[in-house]
Parts: C-alpha cells; structure tokens; sequence
C-alpha cells in the first residue's frame, strides 16, 4: 500500500496533530507502509525514540518519530506526539471495507432479520438471528438462532457463533445425559473477530455476552454464559470456560486458559501461556504463570512484549 507525501501531511492536519518536519521533504514523492521489520527503501516508518537506532537500516524514507534527533541516510522525520498512535489512526484511512451484500451461497433462516447494509459472504449460514447496522460475516460463518451481532462488527472466516456446550452429568446408571442448550449470545458494536473463533451459547436463559470494541484473535474458544466487557483484547488462541467473567479492558496473552466462573478485574493483563484458575479481585494488574499470579500492579508506565501501554484516564 503506498501514500504520497502531501497526502500524510493532509491526514496529521485532518486529524489536528501538531508536527515538525525535518529533512528533504519532497510532497509529490510516494511512500509504501512498511515494518522495521522487513525494511525498504521509500518506506513510510514510525519509530518511537527508544528505538531510534533501528533508523540505521532505512533509507529514503518517511519517518513518524519523537526523537529531536537528526535524520540520516536520506530519511525525512516527522515529528509527532505518540508516532505510533499517529501511524495507525493514519493507516485506518486505508482499511478495506465491504459494501452491502448477500452472497448466492449464503444460507439463511427465513426469520433471520439482517439489516440493508450488512455484508453476508461466501457460504455462510444464519439462523434465527439479529445481523445488525454495517456488520460484516466474511466467509464460511456459521451464526445460529438466538445470536444478536450490533453494528460495524466484523467476524473473519471459519468461525461458529452460538455453538452448543458441552455441560452434562452421569445419571444414576453411570450413562452421561447432556444439558440442552436454550441461551444465546450478544456481540456488541464495532467488534473485530478473527478465524476459527467459537463462542458458545448460554446454557439455558442466558446469553453469552461480548462487549463493544472487542478485538478476539484467531483461534479463541469462549465458553458457556461468558461475559465479556468492553475494549477486551484476545490474543491468539485464548480459552475460556463456561461463565468467565472479564471485565473492560482486559488483555489475554496468547494460548492463556481461563477456568470456569472465574472473574477478571478491569484493565489487567493475563500472560502469555497463563492459567487463571481463580478469581482475582486487584484491578489493573499483570498476572502470569502455571497457575496465574499477581506479578505486577498499577503498572501503567512500562510496556509488555506484544501488550499496548495500558490505558489510564
């Protein structure tokens, strides 16, 4: 994907944030996005100043930064507050959407209500459901009855909203009966879910619950009655069991486990690879380990490895 000069600059002014150039700065030039990780030429960068040594691999490129240092090899800075936050927001301008649409190979309930400008894709199947304002259902997604999806909400492919759970008991003859399911689940706005995600179904009257702008990562499986609040993060491959609680603003580490009826406080972080196997009351805390402890609190300065900075108001 590529950006013109003129056009970065016309993005930070759009948004009101406040920057200085340094170096040639040729506005018809073109840039292409690119990662420090797999660095180019004509590349458009940010680098936050602690890293600003990894400048030495980037030539000829635009460089969001807030270092006051000069620029070498032919690089151009710009400087921001918050380069990283600044990149993305200017990014966005250039995600891709869909436009309203129900593909031929979709299946759909004939009591499923689906809103105009909702976009159905390949082979994809609705129950009984509510698909609301501008959501988005990829490919090769299953929604089944009693699934409520609020608006701007994305799901990616090969994923099963409203599965059945797996509760059951042994009866008197020692032969295992199974719980019907009756419950639902509530996505709620401007959510983006990843692929072969599964989210089960309340048990009997209650709905799974998935708050706003939550983002769920490829893999994930979320258990019977869940609720989830608002601006939670999971990370590839999280597990939760039946009737977790996590609340605003958590972020799951990678392949984390999270045990049945367990809660998680506001704005903690759970470790990559963590068990939680009981509930922790401390808000705004890292928990790590086999099982998870508190190893961390009101950390609010420091930055985990592949975690934003937490958010403080």
């Amino acid at each position: 994907m590529k950006i013109s000069a003129e056009k970065i600059i016309e993005l930070l002014e759009l948004n009101s944030y406040s920057y200085k150039i340094t170096g040639d700065f040729d506005k018809k030039k073109v840039f292409y996005f690119a990662s420090i990780k797999d660095t180019i030429e004509d590349g458009f960068y940010f680098l936050i100043h602690q890293y600003i040594g990894q400048v030495e691999k980037i030539y000829n490129s635009v460089v969001l930064t807030d270092s006051d240092e000069n620029p070498i090899n032919g690089n151009t800075y710009i400087q921001v507050k918050n380069p990283q936050l600044v990149y993305y927001k200017i990014t966005s301008f250039f995600a891709e959407s869909q436009n309203s649409f129900i593909h031929p190979t979709a299946i759909i309930d004939k009591d499923a209500v689906i809103h105009p400008t909702a976009y159905i894709g390949p082979f994809c199947i609705i129950g009984k459901s509510v698909i609301g304002e501008n959501v988005q259902l990829l490919h090769h997604i299953t929604i089944t009855d009693n699934v409520e999806i609020k608006k701007n909400t994305v799901i990616e492919g090969n994923s099963t909203i409203g599965a059945r759970g797996m509760a059951w008991i042994w009866d008197e003859n020692g032969e295992r009966v199974i719980q019907t399911q009756f419950g639902g689940v509530e996505i709620g706005e401007n959510c983006l879910l990843g692929t072969d995600i599964t989210i089960v179904r309340g048990s009997l009257n209650e709905k799974t619950k998935v708050g706003n702008d939550t983002i769920i990562a490829h893999g994930t499986k979320i258990g019977h009655g869940s609720q989830i609040g608002n601006k939670v993060h999971f990370a590839n491959n999280v597990s939760l069991a039946g009737n977790a609680r996590i609340s605003d603003r958590v972020f799951l580490g990678s392949a984390s486990v999270v045990s049945s009826n367990v809660t998680i406080q506001e704005g903690c972080v759970v470790g990559a690879g963590a068990v939680v196997n009981k509930s922790h009351e401390q808000k705004n805390c890292t928990l790590a380990g086999v099982p998870a402890k508190v190893i961390k609190t009101n950390d609010f300065d420091s930055k985990l490895n592949g975690v934003p900075m937490s958010f403080k108001k």
